[in-house]
């Protein structure tokens, strides 16, 4: 029996719903292959995304890097290159150069009488309008003196050891030096003149050997100069721990470092200053942790650190620091180096700092009082740590760590507002390294223990000696002879 056309229109319907069906289940299959192609597109766009925001920041830190120099960040001077923009000019303040009205004229004073060497009595002959004869006195002349150096030929001691031989043991025996001749050929100032030429002059060994020899007429070797310089450092080595004993003491120290090299290896040179005593105190070391700076401002240290916020110092109590505002607005300035959303956050603390400056000036100059100050610092104060905070949400992760750091230390940026003798600079340190830098850079550091040990040495005895406007070459010269003596050496403290 043929089959009901009814039914195979059925079946005909049926596989083409199945066909529909099919179909439909590929395509369903080729929009989700797609949906996750998409996915992953957008992923590698995102991808792509945070890693062009990366690049953008880190092209800005580089180009920042290549911008930076003494004026926009923690570097010295002493490291910018040939190419970097000269120190900022000062502020114009309307004055013509030279002494202002009412400075007292400075005029080198006549040598008195008993120091005149010689005494040379100059006439006129004629008068100088009709030409007749002179004649006569001028009770009050006027007088010119010129002054001269005389030729110096050292002078040189000569001590004849005779060795004479006993007739009854028959050994022979030859005399010794009397106490206090040194053992060298070189007396104590010549040593200390030699001491003090690489110490605070910056000759180098050869420059010393010339003038010796140009000045004095005196043959020297450059082993020679090293034993001397070695010399002079144990004999200020008693005065120096004395200096280091001090500064333990003080109640307001400033503090600071700078690389070296010892033996051509990284090293650190340290100084620590008292401006109220004076005292300058420098070590060199080939670490730069907390383990030196406990050395070099005593473990139980108590006073007020100016410093830095290098971390060696945190060991020392926030309520008992002051950090550099030189630093500071030095890096503010950087930040505006990093792109648009950092540069609205640097310069306005540029521009609160440079406003603190000005007000602490007044208070330096004496024509603002403390309590004013302190009353006008309360509002900066806020606004400074208000900038500083949108500063540590920043997008750029070096201005939010430096805004982070910043805040950390926060109470230590106003010590100076409260307490008397504190400066809101370490100026004080960073003018002791200096010197200290430019012999680096010209010697390259120091090739032994020893000659670092001396160079600490040297250095503090120079430094302290100029902040008590105390003669160098004379101190040297005495502790050179005591220590041939065998006596104490005179003492660094400010009496």
């Amino acid at each position: 029996m043929a089959r009901d056309w009814r039914e195979d229109r059925i079946a005909e319907l049926e596989a083409t719903v199945e066909t529909q069906r099919q179909t439909i289940a590929r395509l369903e299959a080729t929009v989700e292959t797609q949906r996750q192609t998409i996915a992953r597109l957008e992923a590698t766009v995102e991808a792509q995304r945070a890693t062009v925001i990366t690049l953008e920041a880190r092209i800005r830190e580089l180009e920042a890097q290549l911008k930076s120099n003494s004026g926009n960040s923690s570097r010295p001077p002493s490291t910018d290159p040939p190419g970097a923009p000269p120190p900022a000019p000062p502020k114009r303040t309307g004055r013509r150069p030279g002494a202002q009205p009412g400075h007292r004229r400075m005029q080198r004073p006549l040598v008195p009488p008993e120091r005149v060497t010689r005494t040379q009595v100059v006439k006129p002959s004629v008068c100088r309008r009709c030409g007749k004869p002179l004649v006569g006195d001028d009770p009050e002349p006027h007088r010119h003196q010129v002054i001269e150096l005389p030729k110096v030929v050292a002078t040189v001691e000569e001590y004849q050891l005779h060795t004479l031989h006993c007739e009854h043991c028959g050994v022979s025996t030859r005399a010794t030096l009397p106490p206090g001749v040194p053992t060298m050929q070189f007396g104590p100032r010549l040593q200390a003149m030699v001491s003090l030429s690489s110490g605070d002059y910056g000759m180098s060994k050869r420059q010393i050997e010339r003038v010796v020899e140009d000045f004095f007429e005196i043959p020297i070797a450059l082993g020679s100069i090293s034993k001397l310089e070695q010399s002079t450092s144990e004999a200020i080595a008693a005065p120096v721990e004395q200096v280091a004993q001090a500064i333990h003491h003080e109640p307001r120290v400033h503090a600071d470092e700078t690389g070296w090299s010892e033996s051509g290896k990284r090293a650190w040179l340290w100084v620590a200053v008292a401006i109220t005593a004076p005292l300058a105190l420098f070590l060199v070391r080939v670490r730069r942790g907390a383990e030196v700076a406990k050395e070099l401002l005593g473990a139980a240290f108590a006073g007020i650190l100016i410093s830095d916020r290098w971390s060696a110092y945190e060991w020392v109590d926030v309520t008992r620091r002051q950090i550099c505002w030189a630093h500071l607005l030095r890096q503010f300035r950087g930040f505006q180096n990093l792109g648009p959303e950092a540069a609205p956050i640097g310069r306005a603390l540029e521009v609160l700092t440079e406003t603190m400056f000005h007000q602490w000036h007044c208070i330096r100059d004496g024509t603002l009082s403390r309590a004013a100050f302190q009353a006008w610092m309360e509002p900066l104060r806020k606004e400074v740590v208000a900038r500083l905070e949108d500063g540590q949400n920043c997008s750029v992760r070096k201005v939010a760590g430096r805004c982070r750091e910043i805040l950390a230390l926060e109470p230590a940026l106003w010590t100076f507002v409260e307490t008397e003798g504190v400066e809101p600079t370490n100026n004080a340190a960073e003018r002791a390294l200096r010197p200290a830098v430019l012999w680096r850079k010209r010697s390259f550091g120091t090739k032994s223990p020893n000659g670092s040990l001396f160079v600490g040495r040297i250095l503090t005895v120079v430094t302290t000696l100029r902040l008590q406007q105390r003669n160098v070459l004379d101190y040297l010269t005495a502790a050179c002879q005591a220590f041939l003596d065998g006596r104490p050496a005179p003492s660094l403290l400010h009496d």
